[in-house]
């Protein structure tokens, strides 16, 4: 999806993840400057990668070690080893990996190098280094200033409580921003630390921003779910969708304002359409499953999580996951829901809503 995806990837991991697009990249790359390099080291390197995006995590280590062992495309192998680790929430080891990354860079451009020190810092600040983190932040705005770093370092200092400091780099990301994705992404973090009054404006700029956008009734019609005024983001998202009727990502949206409506029945009819898109087969099932949670049915919910994770799409596993957690919980299946909650947060470390429930769930009783 365009605007979600990116608005829930920077909530979720913290910042805008590119490294799995950029793997692929980055395998092109790789088949072009081999030559005469070994072909097996380039055979676990493209295996590995494939196992990245499938979300095989420790295939993919198994495999990158191979390619560090051979000594063959280092900064590309402790890259895909950083990611591996990073996915499977084991961050001195991914902090590690990103690190021998940008030692071993020879030639790869200023992105690759933006991307692992992004990586780097997302990994420290995990890792409880946040002094760590904050200081990858500033190197790198020392040579560039980036929007994109500056919301990352705004939201460090906002996660600390200094308000000011995280103000000021709000301020300047969106001055040298044109994506409103940007801007709804701040709200969320002043939603979260439930100072909705600081971020309102946000959105407003955000609004501001998407009727410049592309494809204008979409990215209105994602601003105003934001602003939860669910009549006018229905009626842009249905413009956006007369103009382009193959338009998933305004049909998946529109699914969701229906049910913050509660109008299950339509939200149920626009998850159903894309059940056979296997690119969004599992972000359909999710959406079910919330439709039948909205209506209480509970076992049938589980069954569409179910049915969503079967898929194994890394873009939907994460709600997948929480969903499940929710629905025992509703089922009063408390230990299965104890199990789940304990596995989703060492996966999901940086989610707040994961880690309240993992701690609702360790404070009651199970009896």
């Amino acid at each position: 999806m365009k605007g979600l995806t990116c608005i829930m990837t920077r909530r979720g991991r913290g910042f805008a993840l590119k490294g799995l697009s950029a793997m692929l990249l980055a395998v092109g790359i790789l088949l072009s400057l081999t030559g005469c390099a070994r072909a097996d080291a380039r055979d676990a390197y493209e295996r590995a990668t494939d196992c990245l995006l499938a979300g095989d995590y420790e295939q993919a280590e198994e495999l990158y070690r191979k390619v560090v062992d051979a000594g063959e495309f280092l900064p590309y192998a402790y890259r895909g080893l950083g990611l591996s680790y990073m996915y499977r929430a084991i961050y001195p080891e991914a902090c590690v990996s990103f690190e021998r990354c940008l030692l071993n860079v020879e030639n790869e451009g200023a992105e690759f190098m933006r991307d692992a020190n992004l990586y780097l810092a997302h990994c420290r600040e995990l890792h409880a280094e946040e002094e760590k983190a904050l200081d990858i932040y500033n190197t790198m705005l020392k040579k560039e200033t980036d929007p994109e770093v500056l919301f990352l370092r705004g939201r460090l200092y906002l996660k600390n409580g200094n308000q000011e400091a995280a103000r000021a780099d709000f301020d300047k990301a969106a001055s040298l921003s044109t994506d409103y994705n940007l801007y709804i992404s701040i709200y969320q973090l002043y939603n979260e630390a439930h100072m909705d009054a600081d971020g309102a404006e946000f959105l407003e700029m955000a609004l501001a921003m998407a009727e410049q956008s592309e494809d204008a009734d979409y990215s209105r019609g994602v601003v105003y779910y934001y602003l939860q005024n669910y009549n006018e983001s229905k009626a842009q998202l249905m413009s956006a969708l007369e103009k382009n009727p193959k338009n998933t990502d305004a049909m998946l949206l529109l699914g969701r304002v229906y049910l913050a409506m509660d109008d299950v029945a339509n939200a149920r009819a626009m998850f159903k359409e894309h059940i056979e898109d296997k690119d969004l087969a599992a972000t359909s099932y999710n959406g079910l499953a919330l439709c039948d949670i909205a209506e209480g049915q509970y076992e049938d919910a589980l069954l569409n999580v179910r049915s969503g994770l079967a898929i194994n799409d890394p873009k939907a596993r994460q709600a997948l996951q929480f969903n499940e957690i929710v629905i025992y919980e509703n089922l009063h299946q408390w230990e299965l829901a104890k199990t789940k909650a304990a596995a989703y947060v060492t996966s999901y470390p940086a989610d707040e809503k994961g880690a309240r429930e993992n701690e609702f769930l360790n404070s009651r009783s199970m009896s």
